[in-house]
């Protein structure tokens, strides 16, 4: 497990989020990173703007989903730190 990952799970955990919400969490951050083939803490706005739109547009994902995507993906960037 990576350190980040490790940092994201710890962070949760003290914020007292559901297992559910850490699963979807985790799997918003690993799908960015596999999409990109890159580390997840390395994205820009404007790759994550893109990812949704991908998610969106080209794999009919619905709205409520992707906006959950984007809050684990937010959780995540502000708990980089």
């Amino acid at each position: 497990m990576t350190q980040l990952r490790q940092k994201m799970i710890r962070a949760m955990e003290l914020r007292n989020l559901s297992s559910h919400t850490q699963r979807a969490y985790l799997r918003a951050v690993t799908g960015i990173a596999i999409f990109y083939n890159q580390s997840p803490d390395k994205m820009t706005p404007e790759k994550i703007e893109d990812y949704l739109l991908y998610l969106k547009h080209d794999k009919g994902i619905a709205p409520n989903s992707c906006y959950s995507v984007l809050t684990g993906l937010r959780f995540f960037l502000q708990k980089r730190r």
